[in-house]
């Protein structure tokens, strides 16, 4: 059996110039993670991350809190789908959605909803099936990569994360966006692959953080 954690970003820089930032509590968050991994024992054979910046900060955190001396792949099949994209492409626009998450979780849903229709491919830079598949692609990939009794610490982002765990419970787009609505920053969800198959065995674990460090955005 192999096992994946599947780690979601530390607080982004929402509401700022440049997002791909983590802020001051999302480096926060990434250290409790690796301070907590180290405590249970977890010591990876290999640690992944998507392209993304918010990303590779988090996982560069993690790293040194946990004490681990690994080498980074870069896996750009973990990288977040653009909700920039998405948001422009929709016809209703809301100029509190810049500053407000609220605002701004009200219109990346239900722009996502005609982004995954499929009605409207030729609006985006990547359609749904694309950003699917390619999340697909990448967690085939990491658990090829790992031996039995091997384990692997995957940083990526909330849109990927859960699309890995619906569709790891045979969920379709409903599923994918109840859970999106409620990953935490820095969140950890378990995955373990054998001769039996890949099961989600936790999603969005956060423990590690205290109530007032828990974030979504």
């Amino acid at each position: 059996m192999s096992v994946l954690y599947l780690v979601r970003h530390g607080q982004a820089s929402f509401g700022s110039q440049n997002y791909d930032l983590l802020s001051e509590r999302g480096h926060q968050q990434s250290r409790a993670l690796g301070v907590q991994l180290r405590a249970l024992g977890i010591s990876p054979s290999r640690v992944l991350t998507g392209n993304m910046v918010r990303q590779q900060q988090t996982l560069q955190e993690i790293i040194g809190a946990a004490g681990w001396d690994l080498p980074v792949t870069t896996d750009t099949g973990w990288d977040e789908f653009s909700a920039t994209n998405l948001i422009e492409a929709y016809p209703e626009q809301d100029p509190q959605a810049k500053t407000d998450s609220r605002a701004f979780q009200r219109i990346l849903e239900k722009s996502s909803t005609r982004w995954a229709s499929g009605a409207h491919d030729e609006d985006y830079a990547e359609t749904f099936t694309d950003f699917t598949t390619r999340v697909g692609t990448a967690l085939t990939t990491a658990l090829t990569s790992l031996g039995s009794g091997q384990s692997a610490v995957v940083v990526s982002s909330s849109g990927a994360i859960a699309w890995t765990a619906a569709q790891l419970i045979k969920g379709g787009f409903d599923q994918w966006l109840a859970l999106n609505r409620v990953t935490v920053n820095s969140g950890v969800s378990k995955i373990v692959s054998g001769s039996s198959g890949t099961t989600l065995v936790s999603f969005n674990d956060h423990g590690h953080l205290p109530s007032t460090w828990v974030t979504y955005r």
